[in-house]
């Protein structure tokens, strides 16, 4: 009797002790299983910006475009330098000058009272240029008798000057021509370097009386030719009759 309670006994403290160890373990696991579940991933967008504003305390701002440089204007020239050309590049250049008010007219030549700079303020030099002027005596006198006569002429030196040309429009000091007498007229002959050789010249002169008849002297353009020569005048007294 008493060992068979014993017996019992045994078997319900085992069955008390392994149910105990089973509550124990169940306890243990789910416990680990809590600790080992990953977190919630949150939004990257936010976090990003979270991470931002947390590092410096306010949104950092939008980049902004640089403004884009823009380009220095070419400089534009105000007037032509000479110095470095020679006789014949220079006399060219002032051949090449257009008037003032039509480019078809000079823009350097010689007038009753000397020689004219009138051409395009943008087509000036920086400096005054020095050219020189070589003038003739021109001696009139007619072939043939009266009305059918025909005038004729010839040359003859007189001096040759130097004088500076611009660089504003105006006449150059120094170069009007001196006067002219009954039968004789003056032509100027505008160049650079050397003295005119009589071979450049003009070979044929206009030495008909304008109409109407002029009541003083009188200048006419002459053309003229050659490496250094720039233009030429000639000055006429208003009447060559009789001559």
């Amino acid at each position: 009797m008493d060992v068979k309670r014993t017996g019992r006994s045994r078997k319900v403290l085992l069955a008390v002790a392994a149910a105990a160890a089973v509550g124990v373990a169940g306890c243990s696991s789910g416990g680990s299983d809590r600790a080992a579940a990953p977190p919630v991933p949150s939004d990257p967008v936010s976090a990003s910006a979270g991470a931002s504003a947390g590092a410096s305390g306010t949104a950092s701002p939008e980049p902004t475009e640089a403004p884009t440089p823009t380009g220095a204007p070419a400089p534009s020239a105000t007037c032509a330098d000479t110095t470095l050309l020679g006789d014949t590049e220079l006399s060219g250049y002032l051949v090449r000058l257009p008037g003032s008010l039509r480019i078809i007219d000079l823009g350097v030549y010689m007038s009753l009272d000397g020689l004219h700079l009138d051409t395009q303020e943008s087509k000036r030099f920086c400096a005054p240029v020095p050219v020189k002027i070589t003038r003739f005596a021109v001696r009139m006198s007619q072939v043939g008798p009266g009305a059918t006569g025909r005038p004729s002429y010839s040359y003859r030196p007189l001096d040759t000057v130097e004088v500076p040309l611009g660089p504003a429009n105006g006449v150059a000091p120094g170069s009007a021509p001196p006067e002219t007498s009954q039968c004789s007229g003056v032509l100027s002959v505008v160049h650079t370097g050397a003295p005119v050789e009589d071979t450049e010249l003009p070979e044929r002169l206009n030495l008909v009386t304008p109409n109407p008849a002029p009541t003083g002297p009188y200048s006419q353009q002459v053309k003229v030719t050659g490496a250094r020569l720039v233009t030429a005048g000639l000055v006429l007294p208003a009447d060559t009759r009789g001559c």
